[in-house]
């Protein structure tokens, strides 16, 4: 006979037999198998016999966990744990053992002479084994499956919010931290302590040092134990710190000398997770100085705040105009990742077919399971949703929930989750263009990346960095940048922002030789001469003809005509040299002359 069992409290079981072809299992009634435990939904997952083989498919979506593994589906084999919501199934198998077991209660009776076999009983009577089933603590057991289920999640992310989720949940209502030791004091890892640390004599951590010790503190009303994460007989490499009771003592010993023992084999997997200060912190600082320089206010705050999201496994959000340089936040927070650089992924949201859009995300859904898209493939990497205000309303609310589940999990994130909007995302979301329920999850860490009249002092050291940048993107080394150059740049309304500034500055230094300065003027800068608007307008010819300078008078009109017909002619220096009867080298000696500016750009501009 197959049986289920499902674990109770205390070590206690309730099994099932399955006798039928196909078991539903759920919270309903109208279920072979009733479990009203959280998480547990109406009708869960369904489990099938077909010729002696079991398998299990979770229904609508459910999670379901073998063996520690998160599964839609599978086959089952004899001592197969199950977990759906808080409840642990056990899949028991088929038929009898040979062995006979007895399982022993918490309260075993004394064997009674009568049932202590003879000498002149039979040889089969002493021949037969048995085994004796104890109930092993419900917390330990608990938490051992719940602390081999973080470490065996094969994603990329940062484990602090993990192992605070379990601390938060083995240790409910209680102080509990798991610390390493610097300059005799305990430094914070994983804590969910409120009040005061405590501190002890140097001599007791040596002494903890020797095997098998761990301590117990007296500190106010409250017994704190403190057990070492010791490798071998290296010295400890952390603690963790557990407040109990006289009640809770024993358990909690029990509990805390298992959870050491496991971190101890897998303490470097905590070690590079949990490295988001010291080293980590001056040089993602640094980093972020270079990537994002500037003194003014809206610069200072989009720093600290991407530092404020790359330490931290919730969703972000960066609102700015187009060409503000989001995308260029967004990778900056992947890049600073404390346990290593995260690939990033990049979804551009649009106004299209939304079954095209649902099937780029969530792939082919089968079986209501969805697999293959762009999801999917982003597991352990950065996945930046750009524009995600243009979804329609069903997609940015189904988006919303695989968001939710995802953070849902308590074991951290699958995806680092990253989003950019328009400027003003509080308007797209009063007018219903952006989803609330969307915008609480990113509500966490939403930042702005300023528009460049925000930060106009800012663009003289923004200007020399990004020189730097496009001289080593086009092998060029750059000496510098003229004075009136660099005023025409400073002077120049950028409407395209970032993108067009870095545009500007690619066509400055493509036009510089290797090893000088950048020469150069914009439209609308100093030294220009008349606004763009005018040089068509009789007024300004007029102006010059009235004066009688002749050595002022020719060079400024020689250079009006010829910077009007570069205009015209988009930068083309030969049809511009036809027009005015010049030849090709002549003009160009012209344009160095008046310092006129080389106008093809405006032909990739168009």
């Amino acid at each position: 006979m197959v049986t289920l069992a499902v674990e109770g409290k205390r070590g206690s079981e309730l099994t099932y037999e399955l006798n039928k072809p196909m078991i539903s299992i759920g919270a309903s009634s109208e279920n072979d198998v009733v479990i009203r435990s959280p998480g547990v939904a109406p009708r869960h997952l369904v489990i099938q016999r077909n010729d002696g083989v079991f398998t299990f498919l979770g229904q609508n979506r459910q999670v379901v966990v073998l063996n520690g593994e998160r599964r839609s589906r599978g086959v089952l084999r004899v001592g197969d744990r199950i977990r759906v919501g808080t409840a642990t199934l056990i899949f028991k198998g088929v038929g009898e053992s040979p062995v006979a077991v007895v399982e022993e209660s918490a309260e075993r009776p004394s064997p009674s002479p009568e049932a202590t076999p003879s000498a002149d009983a039979p040889s089969t009577a002493r021949l037969r084994a048995e085994v004796v089933l104890r109930a092993e603590p419900h917390r330990l057991a608990e938490a051992r499956t719940h602390f081999v289920e973080i470490f065996r999640v094969g994603v990329r992310s940062d484990l602090v919010p993990s192992l605070r989720t379990l601390l938060g949940n083995i240790f409910a209502n209680r102080q509990a931290m798991l610390a390493w030791l610097q300059d005799g004091r305990f430094q914070p890892i994983v804590s969910q302590w409120t009040g005061e640390v405590p501190r002890l004599p140097a001599r007791t951590f040596e002494e903890l040092g020797a095997s098998g010790r761990f301590a117990v503190l007296h500190h106010g009303a409250h017994k704190v134990l403190i057990y070492p994460v010791k490798r071998g007989e290296l010295q400890a490499q952390a603690y963790l710190l557990v407040e109990t009771t006289d009640d809770e003592q024993e358990g909690d010993e029990q509990l805390l000398a298992e959870l050491t023992r496991i971190l101890a084999v897998l303490w470097e997997r905590v070690e590079e997770s949990s490295k988001v200060l010291g080293a980590w912190e001056a040089a993602s600082r640094k980093r972020v100085e270079q990537d994002l320089p500037g003194t003014s206010h809206a610069t200072r705050v989009l720093r600290e705040s991407v530092i404020q999201a790359a330490r931290s496994p919730y969703p972000v959000l960066v609102c700015g105009r187009a060409g503000a340089g989001r995308m260029t936040t967004a990778r900056l927070i992947a890049h600073l990742n404390p346990t290593g650089a995260l690939p990033v992924h990049v979804f551009q949201a649009l106004e299209s077919d939304e079954a095209a859009l649902r099937l780029e995300l969530f792939g082919e859904r089968t079986d209501q399971v969805a697999g293959g898209g762009l999801i999917e493939r982003a597991k352990g990497c950065a996945l930046v949703l750009r524009d995600i205000h243009v979804l329609s309303e069903g997609l940015q609310r189904e988006m919303a929930a695989t968001i939710r589940n995802d953070l849902e999990t308590g074991y951290g994130p699958k995806v680092r989750w990253m989003a950019t909007t328009d400027e003003d995302c509080m308007g797209l979301l009063t007018a219903g263009t952006f989803d609330s329920t969307l915008f609480t999850l990113f509500q966490r860490h939403t930042m702005r990346a300023p528009a460049l009249e925000e930060r106009r002092e800012d663009l003289p050291l923004l200007i020399v960095r990004l020189l730097d940048a496009v001289g080593a993107e086009q092998g060029k080394e750059i000496r510098g940048i003229e004075l009136e150059t660099l005023n025409s740049l400073l002077s120049h309304t950028f409407d395209g922002q970032m993108t067009e500034l870095v545009g500007e500055l690619r066509r400055l230094v493509s036009a510089t030789p290797d090893g000088e300065m950048v020469r150069g003027l914009l439209p609308g800068g100093p030294g220009v001469g008349p606004d763009p608007s005018s040089w068509e307008s009789p007024a300004a010819p007029a102006s010059l003809l009235s004066q009688d300078d002749l050595k002022s008078v020719i060079p400024a009109v020689e250079r009006m005509i010829i910077d009007r017909v570069l205009r015209r002619t988009m930068g083309n220096q030969s049809k511009a040299a036809r027009i005015l009867n010049l030849s090709r080298g002549a003009l160009i000696a012209k344009m160095k002359e008046f310092s006129i500016a080389d106008y093809r750009y405006l032909r990739r501009g168009r």
